[in-house]
């Protein structure tokens, strides 16, 4: 469906980075697990530590509790050591947004004790809940839609409740765009979870002609975007505050196709939440009903 030359992480070099960013207990569990009930490593897609709590992993997104091993203090904090690289200042600014990315576009969310400020969230400290989750990347996912949506080329909005492949489906939209001749895109990734940013580098194949900027606000991102990097194409996750709808505005009024997505059940919650004039931007909706689902508009 979508060509690229873009070089990708194969499957086993991303599990293999994973297990570097590991407690070597934590791993040896999760192998052992694995090996016991037949399951294949390769399909893990979240790896949950909680102190004083057993280890969980989740398998093709089911839940698989190993009673046996219980997450210790150590683990917390050699896990932390790891995915910071033994250099927590370095990832100052990631840890306050509560997660770290590491190579191959994996993050592992944090929580602890939030220290707040006048700017809100100032620092987290005494980690002691870590979940990784595995990036997986789905390149013909919506195979035929995505050829219609980068065919007709209009203002589009993603609706779909957490966990059912919104993402999944706007990388291969992304992916789309960026292989067409003359098409710029660029993807303002505030959360870094489109990309999957390490360092600046997207560690998920977002096309040929695809720009990122990470970790700033989609306002801040998509003004950066227009008078600096001349792209045909934006594209945002999540959206859900004025802000942000305001920053899209912006940009279709520059003359700039948007793509975003946004969490909803259906069209109804997405107009409750950014209003009425959702339907004066986007011109095309899509409903994500379950896994592979849709509903257009």
């Amino acid at each position: 469906c979508l060509n690229s030359i873009y070089k990708a992480f194969p499957m086993e070099q991303k599990m293999e980075i994973i297990e570097k960013y590991l407690p070597p207990n934590v791993r040896n569990a999760i192998r052992n697990t694995c090996e016991n009930q037949w399951m294949d490593f390769n399909d893990l897609t979240e790896i949950r530590l909680r102190i004083n709590c057993p280890l969980i992993i989740f398998i093709k997104n089911n839940e698989y509790v190993i009673s046996e091993y219980i997450v210790n203090e150590e683990d917390i904090k050699t896990a932390f050591n790891l995915i910071t690289e033994y250099s927590a200042y370095s990832f100052e600014s990631s840890i306050r947004n509560g997660y770290i990315t590491i190579p191959g576009g994996h993050r592992v969310g944090l929580g602890g004790q939030v220290v707040m400020d006048d700017k809100g969230i100032n620092i987290i400290k005494n980690i002691k809940f870590m979940n990784y989750r595995i990036s997986h990347d789905l390149k013909n996912a919506g195979c035929e839609l995505v050829n219609k949506i980068v065919e007709e080329k209009e203002n589009l909005l993603i609706i779909s409740p957490p966990g059912l492949g919104k993402t999944t489906l706007l990388r291969n939209i992304i992916r789309g765009y960026s292989n067409l001749k003359g098409i710029n895109v660029t993807v303002v990734d505030e959360r870094n979870e489109i990309g999957g940013s390490y360092r600046g580098v997207p560690m998920i194949n977002l096309g040929l002609r695809t720009d990122v900027i990470s970790d700033c606000t989609k306002y801040s991102g998509i003004v950066m975007a227009i008078r600096s990097m001349a792209p045909k194409v934006i594209a945002v996750d999540e959206i859900g505050s004025g802000a942000d709808f305001k920053a899209i505005e912006y940009a279709v009024n520059s003359g700039v196709s948007v793509v975003a997505t946004i969490h909803g059940k259906d069209l109804a919650e997405a107009r409750e939440k950014l209003g009425q004039d959702i339907d004066k931007i986007f011109k095309r909706k899509i409903v994500i009903k379950s896994m592979g689902e849709y509903v257009c508009i």
